[in-house]
């Protein structure tokens, strides 16, 4: 059916919620497309890699999920650092300053460089150690590879972030195609040395940990040589990056802690979830990480539309529109929401086939079946408020909200009330995946309230720090 514009419904309703002097909604789209893909790519092959480690091992996969909160508390400070780089590179591109954008790209990529050199350091000097101390209770077969495991895997972090440097500045750019591209290249090398490794070498936990070696070494040398000579370069230089602005530093510093304590503190609750679970049985932190690995294909499309808020929101808020970051937070949320239920749509239909890739035992595969089952019922009311809005929030610079909104919930509801529920209560690890609906409803609300107080909108990062 047409209106009378000529315009159909579907097109006259993109044209309200995305069209601005800003972005059109093809831009909007032709930015969320290559994210998407880029999620689905991440995802489905750490779903085969997963699935390959679990065909060598059961010991193997449980060895992965418990070091992978440990390694991820390092991780989360140069992730920080990219999330807040890419708000403050959006913020400035927003305002029309291109000079200093590629001044803050520079130093955004040196201090995530500086930050996996500290995390590898710390992790290769006492991986044995703090597997020990955390996980004694663990089977000595499953402590054994987790030690080995976290050990090269700290290496590896470095050429990680130095992957991540230009990934970050191409994201807050809205360089969505340059971001797939990285994405495919690291991934694929991935899974190709996974292959290689694990299934015809049979080097099984050495063998994982190796292919994420080979793939973040590549991926390192193709994000730096986009960076320096793609078309699509930014522009910045040796210079920017290892001249040290001590006043922009700080501001990085400023935008990122809050979310790298609260990344801390998230993979440290992670972590103290992993010390409880695992004393409910190998099965149970096999069946634990095999339900988070096959769930995460449900929050690709949601999570390529959060990614992108932090672009659009956040170079409206650098102009100093406040109106269309409203409106473009708004937006946002609803197409996560969206993303979400098509997401269910699509996959729901063939997961027994995805669980199948696992080779989990029948036993297994019920209880992984049984616990997903929560997150589906509680994806299509509460992720996209969940997970989106707090970007949205972000990319203004409310930092400290989300930060702390996130932490309350984590350590009151998905650590002190899981243990409560799996433990003392009895109910295993149905009670972590209860909590963690439990924590998406909080959030949902928490996030929901702020955005429509417009307290988020009461100051920018850059007017700020000038």
């Amino acid at each position: 059916m047409q209106r009378k514009n000529g315009q159909s419904p579907v097109k006259n309703l993109l044209i309200r919620g995305f069209d601005s002097s800003y972005f059109t909604h093809r831009q909007i789209f032709s930015m969320l497309v290559p994210l998407i893909l880029d999620a689905f790519f991440v995802n489905i092959i750490e779903l085969l890699a997963t699935a390959m480690i679990s065909s060598s091992s059961q010991e193997s996969v449980s060895a992965v999920s418990l070091v992978s909160p440990i390694y991820m508390m390092s991780y989360a400070f140069f992730l920080a650092v990219a999330s807040g780089g890419a708000v403050i590179v959006a913020q400035c591109l927003g305002s029309g300053d291109i000079a200093k954008m590629r001044r803050y790209g520079g130093q955004v990529i040196f201090a995530m460089f500086l930050l996996s050199l500290i995390g590898c350091g710390i992790l290769v000097t006492f991986a044995r150690p703090i597997v020990g101390a955390l996980f004694g209770t663990a089977d000595p077969g499953v402590a054994d590879r987790a030690a080995r495991y976290l050990f090269w895997v700290a290496i590896s972090q470095v050429f990680l972030a130095i992957f991540h440097g230009p990934y970050a500045v191409f994201r807050g750019m809205g360089k969505t195609r340059l971001c797939l591209v990285l994405t495919m290249v690291i991934n694929l090398i991935h899974l190709f040395a996974s292959y290689v490794f694990i299934n015809i070498l049979r080097w099984d936990i050495f063998g994982t940990a190796m292919s994420l070696m080979t793939a973040r070494i590549i991926g390192a040398a193709v994000s730096v040589a986009l960076l320096f000579f793609s078309k699509q370069a930014p522009g910045i230089t040796l210079r920017d990056i290892f001249h040290i602005n001590f006043h922009e530093q700080k501001t990085v510093m400023r935008v990122s802690l809050p979310f790298a304590v609260e990344q801390l503190f998230i993979n440290g609750g992670s972590l103290v979830n992993s010390m409880f679970i695992v004393r409910l049985g190998t099965e149970s932190v096999a069946a634990n990480a095999v339900a988070a690995s096959s769930i995460a294909i449900f929050y690709c499309m949601g999570n390529a539309v959060s990614s992108l808020s932090i672009t659009v929101v956040g170079q409206c808020v650098g102009a100093g529109d406040k109106k269309q970051a409203v409106r473009y937070g708004k937006s946002m949320t609803l197409l996560g929401e969206g993303a979400v239920i098509a997401s269910l749509a699509l996959f729901l239909p063939v997961l027994n086939f995805i669980l199948r890739l696992y080779s989990a035992p029948e036993t297994e595969f019920v209880l992984i079946r049984q616990i997903q089952l929560y997150a589906f019922i509680a994806m299509p009311f509460f992720w996209a408020l969940a997970s989106v809005l707090p970007n949205v929030l972000r990319a203004a610079g409310d930092l400290n909200f989300t930060s702390y909104s996130s932490l309350i919930t984590l350590w009151t509801v998905r650590i002190g009330l899981a243990y409560l529920l799996a433990i003392p209560a009895g109910l295993g690890i149905h009670g972590v995946w209860i909590c963690i609906v439990i924590e998406w409803a909080l959030k949902a609300a928490l996030y929901g309230w702020r955005f429509a107080s417009g307290k988020w909108l009461s100051k920018s990062l850059l007017k700020e720090n000038e």
